[in-house]
């Protein structure tokens, strides 16, 4: 009992007091800045310790776990890019001149910190609630869920004709494939159809729904086969500098590699430190390149565009936030649903629904950043900015209180049964967790919904087949 209750501090009441703090400090507006420089540094060292617990934790891969994606983000975002501007003595991003963004840190600190907060609640609300037995139940789940070949055949021509049509239709189908974002506006490559853009992605669901079942089997042969081709269907995102597909994509398929209890060892994190210049600096680099690939390696690794992947538009969700508050509840209206209401309406086409809902971002973005609206530029406002927006600071809390408890109820399912479904469920939902915190649900969700309903498609249907044979 005694380790049990070590794991699981901070408890419920200790969370609960330091999401009130951080309302109580939210609501003050205190010219002073202390107090949120405060309780930013109360939840993020709760948020270190609860990354560093699950990687200590011998019993399961923390890389699985969807709220060390969540907190990782979050800090990053909050604390890792504010510090290093800070730091740095870097000015914002000329967006953002002649914008007061300083007269609301207090706030956005205290968001920051209630989302945090949140989170790690939300795990303890699960963990909390179930027995010990329960929580070292070790049950090995006798379907495997294999994939449909079938299907598979299917559903991968399927997504491919609908993507290279795509891409011909736009006169120039190598740059609209691999060229950098400048290219593509040189040749006038619209992107504005989810349905073709990203259904490529659908068929890398496919793919990971065999790559999960190859790690759910221990299928070593098959493992080899099916990744190279997954990491090819990567490539073109990298390429094309969305960061925001071509890092949530290999965050999956590492996921799923290391199934649910594989020990990432050391010399693959050294390796991933290497890497993170080239996943994360190059892909901005390269989409503002005229010169296409030569000198963007060197460029990956050069201390100022690392520097200013921290400093530039891509983390500043704090500042843009802080303008979001100064206009919340006047020329921003408070939604109460009404955003979410495009998460049913999203996979809508417009053409079959003219009145269709505007995106959250772009109504943000034509309200507080027009100018750049009209050009067809956006910028994220961060995960924080919707609940905000609809509900309050209730909204806050209760988001990332259910994030927390969700990712903890798919990573103890992924645990306790070790199907293939566990594997490729928590694998999506918890590489996505990553992506979700710089942008909205109601706006990034349909870059997990195509790949999900692939591979769950494939994976039911030959288990559901099987079971029918088996009963006749």
């Amino acid at each position: 009992m005694r380790s049990h209750q070590s794991r699981s501090f901070p408890g419920v009441t200790f969370l609960i007091i330091g999401i009130f703090t951080a309302l109580l400090i939210f609501f003050i507006r205190s010219e002073s800045k202390i107090s949120g420089f405060t309780i930013l540094t109360w939840s993020a060292l709760l948020g270190v310790r609860e990354i560093v617990n699950c990687i200590r934790d011998p019993s399961k891969s923390a890389i699985a776990n969807g709220n060390v994606w969540v907190l990782t983000s979050l800090l990053l975002i909050f604390v890792v890019s504010p510090s290093v501007r800070i730091l740095s003595d870097a000015q914002l991003p000329l967006v953002f001149a002649r914008r007061d963004t300083e007269i609301n840190v207090n706030q956005v600190n205290s968001l920051a910190s209630i989302a945090i907060f949140s989170v790690i609640l939300g795990s303890r609300i699960f963990t909390e609630n179930r027995s010990q037995k329960a929580m070292e139940m070790n049950f090995q789940s006798d379907r495997s869920f294999k994939p449909s070949l079938g299907v598979s055949i299917l559903l991968i021509t399927f997504w491919m004709a609908l993507y290279f049509y795509w891409a011909t239709s736009q006169g120039n189908p190598f740059t609209t494939i691999f060229g950098t974002r400048s290219a593509q506006r040189a040749f006038g490559v619209v992107k504005t159809n989810g349905y073709l853009v990203d259904s490529l992605y659908g068929a890398l669901g496919v793919l990971t729904a065999w790559l999960a079942y190859s790690i759910r089997e221990n299928n070593k042969s098959l493992t080899k086969k099916i990744l190279p081709f997954c990491l090819l269907f990567v490539v073109p995102s990298f390429l094309q500098g969305d960061r925001s597909k071509s890092i949530f994509f290999t965050i999956v398929i590492s996921i799923i590699l290391t199934g649910w209890n594989r020990k990432v060892k050391k010399g693959y994190i050294i390796l991933a430190a290497v890497l993170i210049p080239i996943l994360v600096v190059a892909p901005r680099v390269y989409r503002q390149s005229q010169d296409q690939v030569s000198g963007i390696a060197n460029a990956a690794f050069s201390m100022t565009n690392i520097l200013e992947t921290f400093t530039k538009e891509d983390t500043a969700m704090a500042p843009t936030l802080s303008i979001l508050l100064d206009n919340l509840g006047s020329e921003i209206p408070y939604q109460y649903g009404k955003s979410y209401i495009n998460l049913v309406a999203k996979p809508i086409p417009r053409t079959l629904w003219p009145g269709k809902p505007i995106e959250f971002d772009t109504q943000l973005m034509r309200v507080l950043f027009p100018t750049y609206a009209a050009s067809g530029v956006g910028f994220a406002f961060s995960a924080i900015s919707e609940p905000l927006v609809n509900f309050g600071l209730i909204g806050v809390v209760f988001f990332f209180t259910g994030i927390g408890f969700l990712n903890r109820r798919l990573l103890g399912k992924l645990i306790n049964s070790k199907d293939s479904v566990a594997i490729f469920l928590n694998a999506w939902i918890a590489g996505f967790m990553f992506i979700l915190i710089r942008g909205n649900l109601s706006v990034d969700f349909q870059r997990a919904v195509f790949p999900l309903v692939s591979g769950l498609s494939v994976l039911y249907f030959h288990d559901a087949r099987a079971r029918r044979t088996q009963k006749d």
